[in-house]
């Protein structure tokens, strides 16, 4: 028996995954629950008929339910994003092992002694297409699924802080916040040791920054498009609010991920924007291939070094392009042999 922790999220992106994992479990011949996040009661209820001695583990989504599952034996945190995001959560705990989906969070929860190894971005083996949908059956959409994200109250909030201009330098030229944990000396780099503590000033700092290094980049990627004349289709929380400066894309409130995931099916392209992730599989880059659909990624040189096995990943020049049904079938067939929760699961059950 494996038990899953969830937690409320946004889209339902979270409650794909731990449906995703518990269908591969079910292949691996595993038993799995998923625990309902927003009734206590009824989780409890659903505990308490459960023989905890045949549990084997816990998977506890974002450190949700973290206090519960260490208590029932042995316990995976599973962070989605970066671990910064979650630290003062995490670090009330003790006796987990921290599931991360890209590399350099990895690094970072080690070096704040936190345990915790790789654990890429997956999709469940369902979710893998059969049949790739043809040319003539597609939209002319080119998706871009995207929150809005506030640059401005980013930026004022490192005034308020009194860093922002000391900062900017930094905030303009890294990529993800951990290069600029890097710049700021809190992590190391190179052959540099850390000259910075993660105090709590540091942290909120950091916070802010990583809000301010990702809305920087998902208007870069708005801006880009928009001066090679091509237009997005944008799905997100308040994306409207893009339209006065970047008026010439369509503006779609939230869907549920499902049915995200159909329009990714049967768009002509997916754009990808994932600053905070540098070696890693995102599930906005591997979600679409698995529907069959190639995805616009102008990926930096450590991040083509994790993509190179995925060859419908292009970069954005390749909008006024057409994609070959060779680098999608390719794409397709790594994914399924490398990129399924199945291959993420199975050392854990060793």
């Amino acid at each position: 028996m494996i038990l899953i922790f969830g937690v409320i999220n946004q889209y339902g992106v979270l409650s794909h995954f731990s449906s995703g994992i518990q269908e591969d479990l079910a292949i691996l011949g595993e038993q799995c629950t998923i625990l309902p996040v927003n009734d206590g009661e009824l989780a409890a209820n659903i505990l308490n008929k459960i023989d905890h001695s045949q549990i084997k583990f816990s998977i506890c989504m974002n450190g949700s339910g973290l206090d519960t599952a260490l208590t029932l034996g042995k316990t995976y945190a599973l962070a989605v994003d970066h671990p910064l995001l979650l630290l003062p959560h995490l670090q009330k705990y003790k006796g987990y092992e921290l599931l991360c989906v890209a590399k350099e969070h990895t690094a970072f929860a080690n070096l704040l002694n936190i345990p915790a190894k790789d654990f890429f971005h997956a999709v469940s083996s369902k979710d893998i297409t059969e049949t790739v949908v043809a040319s003539i059956d597609r939209t002319d959409e080119i998706l871009f699924p995207a929150s809005y994200m506030d640059l401005n109250a980013a930026k004022q909030a490192l005034i308020k802080l009194g860093i922002f201009e000391q900062i900017k330098p930094a905030l303009e030229q890294v990529k993800s916040i951990n290069e600029f944990l890097m710049a700021i000396g809190v992590l190391p780099n190179g052959d540099r040791p850390p000259t910075t503590a993660l105090d709590e000033k540091v942290y909120k700092i950091t916070c802010e920054a990583d809000r301010y290094i990702r809305a920087l980049s998902r208007n870069q990627v708005l801006s880009d498009y928009q001066d090679k004349g091509v237009r997005l289709s944008v799905y997100g929380r308040n994306v409207r609010k893009y339209a006065e400066e970047y008026p010439e894309h369509d503006y779609h409130e939230e869907v549920p991920y499902t049915d995200l995931l159909k329009k990714m099916e049967k768009a002509k392209y997916v754009v990808h924007n994932s600053p905070g992730f540098l070696f890693a599989f995102h599930e906005r880059l591997i979600f679409p291939l698995a529907k069959g659909t190639p995805v616009l990624f102008d990926a930096t040189e450590h991040q083509k070094q994790m993509l190179n096995e995925l060859p419908a990943i292009y970069p954005s020049t390749q909008v006024f392009n057409e994609y070959t049904i060779r680098d999608i079938e390719a794409s397709i067939k790594r994914l399924r042999q490398s990129h399924t929760w199945i291959k993420r699961l199975s050392p854990l059950l060793i």
